[in-house]
């Protein structure tokens, strides 16, 4: 398997913290899923998706020099932003065109403007056997062994309550916990009930710079964020819209309506259901999480604000 694309095992989404000395528990950090194979002078990265990675992350060149022998590793490469992992951040690393003549420079600069870090959590292959049917814990114990911290590459923590972790991270509003059982194995390309991911419900203030229409009503809004003074599409939302909401935000909507989208992210011209608005309006949104593509996932109106479509910005 090394140098040889790997589906990551993934864990399944759980309501419940699971109390039992069979588990673990460590900090989900929001990053981009990212596997590292090592030998020798060569280091190969590719993602979740099984994209080459490696011009993207120069910071990881050196991770041979961290690891002793050659190995396949797993983990989530992270941009931090005052203090916490910022995800559209590491996105402006990983979504990079490589085939694009400024690659380099790119890339170069996004070095300064968006450092990233490696959180290795577990190990796949080492000194020629592969790891994989073994328990975690032994997975672990010879991870411990075998890399050594820099200023880019960590070692995960492992933590006994997940309870008390999920209250710790709560406060520094993080975005969840996995627990993993301590027996299991890796089992390759797989989401499995041997991992679970338990995590905080997110908050986005959010502009809407367009709406959608069913039988001749408003269905959905199209919502915005901006991002390095650009305005970015980051989802539909409809759940949490009452029928008052819709009737009274109808005319408002009508009146300032756009002939092309607001968003810099978004080429599509007007549809037949989709309308597009001046970025005046502003709301609360909360989200399970962010997709690979930078897009809210199961998205719910919080409610109406009165804050500035400028105060409407990723973090």
């Amino acid at each position: 398997m090394l140098f040889e694309y790997v589906k990551p095992m993934e864990p399944v989404p759980a309501a419940v913290i699971p109390r039992s000395p069979d588990y673990l528990f460590q900090v989900k950090w929001d990053g981009v899923r990212l596997l590292a194979h090592v030998q020798g002078q060569r280091v190969w990265l590719h993602n979740r998706k099984l994209h080459n990675r490696t011009a993207h992350y120069p910071e990881l060149t050196g991770l041979n020099r961290l690891i002793a022998g050659e190995a396949v590793l797993d983990g989530e490469i992270v941009a931090m932003r005052d203090g916490r992992p910022n995800f559209p951040l590491v996105l402006t690393r990983d979504l990079v065109n490589p085939r694009q003549t400024d690659f380099p420079y790119k890339i170069r600069r996004l070095m300064t403007e968006a450092p990233v870090c490696y959180l290795v959590f577990d190990l796949l292959w080492h000194a020629g056997q592969d790891l994989r049917s073994l328990p975690l814990l032994d997975r672990q114990n010879r991870l411990a062994e075998i890399l050594r911290n820099d200023d880019t590459v960590y070692l995960v923590e492992n933590f006994a309550d997940g309870e008390k972790l999920f209250t710790a991270i709560a406060e520094q509003k993080l975005e969840g916990i996995v627990a993993k059982k301590t027996d299991s194995s890796y089992i390759a390309g797989k989401k499995h009930t041997a991992w679970l991911k338990i995590k905080h419900r997110q908050q986005q203030l959010v502009v809407i710079g367009g709406y959608t229409m069913k039988n001749g009503q408003i269905n959905a809004l199209l919502a915005g964020a901006y991002y390095q003074e650009k305005l970015i599409y980051v989802g539909k939302v409809a759940a949490g819209l009452s029928l008052q909401q819709l009737r009274e935000l109808t005319p408002f909507l009508q009146k300032n309506t756009l002939a092309a989208p607001p968003f810099a992210n978004l080429e599509l011209k007007n549809q037949s259901n989709i309308y597009w608005v001046k970025p005046l309006l502003t709301a609360v949104i909360t989200f399970q999480e962010w997709t690979d593509d930078l897009r809210m996932r199961h998205p719910v109106l919080s409610g109406f604000t009165k804050e500035e479509p400028a105060a409407c910005i990723l973090t």
